[in-house]
C-alpha cells in the first residue's frame, strides 16, 4: 500500500469527503495512482477550524481524468475549474488529527524544526510516499478523535 499526503484549503474537504473527488492543479499521475491512499491535510491557510489538522485518509478509485466542471468552493466562485485533474475517492477513515499530537511519534518528518516543508505541495513529504508505519500513527489518531466527540 502507497500513502500520500496531500495539503488542501479547508472548504475543500466537504467536496472531497462528500462527492469522492480530489482536484489538484497538476496531473499527479507520476506519483499517486488507483489504489493508492491520499492522507488528507487541511493547511492553516485560511483555516477556521480544521487548520494544521489531518483530517481523513480516503482511497484512489480511479484514474487521473480532466475536468473543468466547478466542484470546489473556490471555483464556484470564480465559475471556472482549477483543480482540473481529478481522481475518484473514498473515504477510509475520518476525523481531525492535530499533527503537534503526533509529531513525536511520526517518523516521516525527519527534521522537526522544518515541518512545514513536509506538509506542502502535492504530493508533499518532498514529493515522497509517507511510510505505513507513519499512516498507521495517523489512522489511529483520525479513529481516536471520533471517540471523543
Amino acid at each position: 500500500m502507497t500513502y500520500w499526503l496531500v495539503p488542501i484549503q479547508e472548504d475543500m474537504w466537504d467536496v472531497i469527503r462528500d462527492k469522492g473527488i480530489y482536484g489538484y492543479k497538476e496531473n499527479l499521475a507520476e506519483y499517486i495512482k488507483e489504489g493508492d491512499y491520499i492522507i488528507i491535510y487541511v493547511s492553516k491557510y485560511y483555516a477556521k477550524r480544521y487548520g494544521g489538522k489531518i483530517v481523513g485518509i480516503v482511497k484512489v478509485l480511479s484514474g487521473w481524468y480532466e475536468d473543468h466542471t466547478p466542484i470546489y468552493p473556490e471555483e464556484t466562485v470564480r465559475n471556472r475549474g482549477i483543480y482540473i485533474f481529478r481522481v475518484k475517492v473514498e473515504p477510509v477513515v475520518t476525523g481531525e488529527c492535530d499533527m503537534k499530537k503526533i509529531l513525536d511519534k511520526i517518523r516521516f518528518i525527519e527534521d522537526k524544526g522544518q515541518i512545514a516543508k513536509y506538509l506542502r505541495n502535492a504530493p508533499a513529504n518532498l514529493k515522497r510516499p509517507i511510510p505505513e508505519y507513519d499512516a498507521k500513527i495517523i489512522e489511529e489518531c483520525l479513529k481516536e478523535s471520533l471517540l471523543n466527540i
